[in-house]
């Protein structure tokens, strides 16, 4: 099965545990996750941006120096800001997280429904979910020399035409590379694809 199919697959499942919605963003390096996902009421993600709540949100510390698994509702996790209670307004009445993987290439996950409290079994699926799709999002640790090089055309600005024409390879075939070393990289872009590979130190 295809990454991108097994991912889609990984986030019905927690969709099905989130009945309220979640917010998943796989390997954050600084504030940007390498992908992110949101099923949480726009309402609520406009207000929380709103409000500033990303410096503020309890699992945010909690994430960097704890992690693991944690319900909202824990004594463990003080919310003087009232981000929880604010969440609430929105249907977001019960909650938990998982954080995984290091800083730098950290893995949030935050969840909620609206009729009680999740249960361990479902903090356990949604653990194992999260676990599987930070290690499908691992970036490549080498790539080849051809990758390099259309990494390389594509930095200089270079489209598909360009790519044919510098490897004699019919457009098609040129649209088909580019596209798989985003696949590579999980990038959306070729501008992201150059970016990342020049973050994760490949090119």
């Amino acid at each position: 099965m295809a990454v991108s199919r097994q991912i889609d697959s990984e986030l019905a499942e927690l969709g099905q545990i989130a009945t309220a919605g979640f917010f998943l963003g796989l390997r954050i390096r600084g504030s940007s996750p390498l992908l992110a996902y949101r099923t949480y009421p726009q309402a609520w993600t406009d207000t929380y941006m709103a409000s500033g709540y990303m410096v503020r949100d309890p699992i945010t510390p909690w994430a960097m120096t704890v992690g693991g698994t944690i319900r909202w509702s824990s004594a463990f996790l003080p919310d003087p800001f009232g981000v929880f209670r604010h969440a609430a307004q929105y249907g977001l009445n019960y909650g938990a997280s998982v954080a995984h993987g290091p800083i730098g290439s950290l893995t949030i996950c935050s969840m909620a429904r609206s009729d009680r409290e999740l249960t361990d079994e479902e903090i356990a699926r949604a653990k194992k979910i999260v676990l599987h799709l930070h290690d499908l999002t691992e970036p490549p640790k080498s790539l080849s020399t051809e990758q390099k090089d259309l990494l390389g055309m594509l930095a200089e600005g270079s489209g598909p035409a360009e790519v044919a024409a510098a490897l004699g390879v019919p457009e098609p075939d040129a649209r088909n590379r580019i596209k798989q070393i985003c696949d590579a990289l999980f990038a959306p872009t070729p501008a992201d694809a150059v970016r990342l590979a020049r973050e994760y130190r490949l090119i």
